[in-house]
């Protein structure tokens, strides 16, 4: 069987195995997800989702690395447990990772992020790292956040799966359901915010926030409604769609591609 992790290999062959690797980082978070998850959360799901692409996606030259779970929880930073890097932390570490790979002659790499607070960072850090280091890098979701672009596992949350919501405690309730405490789900939908036409979570408007302004548990959504059978829905279809996406990954390139500074 061929080695999937990067750090399973020995210096020698990460070099030779580099010129045609895409290396998937799993980025999550270490933060509050109200009282019925752990801190663990996004880190949890992000790396099940990687490992299980990898293995899907067996004629993809993915490697693995090492999941990242401190990264940028600053809205959570109110509650107990939360461990967040400033934005320059998380940024300088990500180009670290960068030019490292870029060192080892690694053409890809993609981060696969749990966490959406973390998103506008990682788009920022896929810019600079491919400026700066010659990378080609992307971006992908287990699944998309609601307040980009994605949409809510049900109805009953009206579009504020958020944080600690049905889908984040389905997915846990599947992979990791000792972690998991039901009986102290509660929903928390912030029904006040549709009193905006414009300012809100995907609106035209952007606002900064930290989820305790959103709801005082700091939870947004409705985890009552999970089941570890969701879980299992999402987490084999995060899995399916992002296998072929690995692939389009894989053999990506621009036109007339630059080589990478040294």
């Amino acid at each position: 069987m061929p080695i999937r992790r990067f750090t399973d290999l020995c210096g020698p062959d990460a070099g030779s195995a580099g010129a045609g690797m895409v290396a998937v980082q799993p980025i999550g978070a270490v933060e509050h997800h109200g009282p019925h998850l752990p801190l663990a959360t996004d880190a949890i799901i992000a790396e099940a989702v990687s490992e299980a692409v990898i293995d899907e996606a067996r004629g993809v030259p993915l490697q693995l690395l090492p999941t990242l779970s401190y990264a940028l929880s600053s809205e959570h930073l109110w509650a107990p447990g939360t461990v967040t890097l400033r934005a320059e932390t998380l940024l300088a570490v990500l180009d670290d990772v960068g030019a490292s790979l870029a060192r080892a002659g690694v053409p890809r790499l993609v981060f696969v992020n749990g966490h959406g607070g973390n998103s506008a960072l990682l788009r920022v850090a896929c810019r600079e790292i491919r400026v700066r280091h010659g990378l080609m890098t992307f971006l992908v979701h287990p699944s998309m956040p609601v307040d980009q672009g994605g949409t809510g596992r049900h109805d009953a949350e009206g579009g504020f799966a958020i944080h600690g919501a049905a889908g984040e405690t389905s997915m846990v309730m599947h992979l990791r359901p000792d972690l998991v405490d039901l009986g102290r789900a509660e929903r928390s939908i912030p029904d006040w915010l549709g009193g905006y036409d414009h300012i809100g979570f995907g609106g035209e408007v952007s606002f900064g926030w930290s989820s305790n302004d959103i709801a005082p548990s700091g939870v947004i959504g409705d985890p009552t409604l999970a089941t570890a059978e969701l879980g299992k829905q999402l987490f084999e279809g995060a899995v399916g769609r992002l296998a072929p996406i690995m692939e389009e990954i894989s053999r990506f390139s621009f036109p007339g591609a630059r080589p990478a500074p040294r």
